[in-house]
């Protein structure tokens, strides 16, 4: 655990903002400044790994996903039920799908409850693809936190918590 809090990046930029606008209030980047960069460090840490395997964070973020909702239907995963999770519209959810079904991760079939909808199911090689990633994919993914005590992480949890239901609560 660390013994004392040093000033990180966004400590400087927000001094930056200070000297240049006094007017304005970047206090803001407190949390959505250090939210946007430790999401960057942790695709850093991840994205070798990734790229190891043939992935991209994005590629494999629709994996992942397909991967976890194939356990609630045995017909695979609607197109629309993709798009807010993997945080994408519907022409780059349509990129997205086109590449892992080129690429053999994926096979689109028409939906048995509505012939103008699709159902994607992730192939055996992306099912194995995906298997042989996740496990090194959380480890990563648990080293970007590992610094806070469980204590801490429940703080941190609960407040980002309420920050995304806030957020989410206002999109349209």
């Amino acid at each position: 655990m660390l013994r004392f809090m040093s000033n990180d990046s966004i400590d400087q930029i927000i001094a930056g903002w200070l000297r240049r606008r006094p007017d304005l209030d970047a206090g803001h980047l407190d949390v959505v400044g250090r939210i946007m960069r430790l999401s960057v460090h942790m695709r850093s840490a991840i994205e070798p790994a990734l790229q190891e395997q043939g992935f991209n964070w994005e590629l494999f973020d629709l994996l992942l996903t397909i991967y976890r909702r194939e356990a609630e239907s045995s017909s695979g995963v609607r197109p629309t039920d993709l798009y807010a999770e993997c945080l994408l519209s519907s022409g780059g959810l349509t990129a997205r799908l086109r590449r892992a079904e080129q690429d053999g991760f994926i096979i689109r079939r028409q939906d048995p409850d509505d012939g103008r909808g699709a159902r994607i199911t992730l192939t055996a090689k992306g099912r194995s693809a995906v298997d042989k990633a996740i496990a090194r994919h959380f480890k990563l993914s648990r080293s970007v936190d590992a610094v806070l005590t469980d204590s801490e992480r429940k703080t941190l949890t609960r407040l980002l918590r309420k920050l995304l239901v806030s957020n989410e609560r206002s999109e349209p």
